[in-house]
């Protein structure tokens, strides 16, 4: 009897022995895929903060008019003006820099520089969040990555034609402006422009890993 009674107790601690191992795999199983959602949800707003800021640079840089090319709307208007008006004149009188000049009158060194600091502040932005999204530890798929790519370019090719403009504009400055201060707020523009160049370089790269690892596991 009291052999039977061991036997008893020894199968009933080995039964609760294997059921507390396996409640614990189980417990680690179901918390896994709460991690991954976690850091998921967090690519995807890296993604989303990313292409967001890049096109509010972009949009900011075509609806003010920061580039020396004219866009097709200012193109319709500028061959109209020579119709009218006839010869060179009116290709200077819509020349972008001349119309930016113009708008600004006395303040336009205060505006030149109010204006180049808000870019340089949004391409840090822009920058950021796309160094943030090449470092995910996460794996992006190709298709999402060659969207965030397409942002981030899209944004340095707004700042490389504002960064254009900008530089013509303060060539026509007079003798009173101060030129150190000129120089420092093109060199901070130019060094924002190239950390965005390189986050698009590492977007790049992440793509183009994303495409070899799909292929070989295709």
């Amino acid at each position: 009897m009291k052999d039977r009674f061991d036997m008893h107790t020894v199968f009933r601690t080995l039964g609760l022995v294997v059921g507390l191992c396996t409640c614990s795999l189980a417990a680690g199983c179901a918390s896994q895929p709460i991690t991954l959602g976690a850091d998921s949800q967090a690519d995807i707003e890296a993604e989303a903060r990313l292409r967001s800021q890049a096109a509010r640079l972009s949009a900011l840089v075509d609806e003010e008019g920061w580039t020396l090319t004219a866009g097709p709307a200012d193109a319709a208007r500028q061959f109209f003006s020579r119709l009218i008006n006839g010869g060179e004149d009116a290709d200077a009188q819509s020349d972008p820099v001349s119309l930016y000049v113009e708008a600004q009158g006395a303040n336009v060194v205060l505006a030149f520089h109010e204006d180049i600091a808000q870019l340089t502040t949004l391409a840090q932005g822009v920058a950021d969040a796309a160094d943030n999204v090449s470092e995910s530890a996460q794996g992006l798929g190709q298709a999402t990555l060659t969207q965030d790519l397409a942002s981030a370019e899209g944004a340095l090719g707004a700042v490389r034609r504002a960064e254009d403009f900008f530089k013509a504009v303060s060539e026509g400055f007079g003798p009173d402006a101060d030129e150190a201060q000129i120089a420092q707020a093109l060199s901070l523009l130019a060094a924002e422009k190239t950390r965005l160049a390189d986050a698009a370089d590492a977007l790049a790269e992440r793509r183009w890993a994303a495409q070899s690892s799909q292929g070989l596991s295709s």
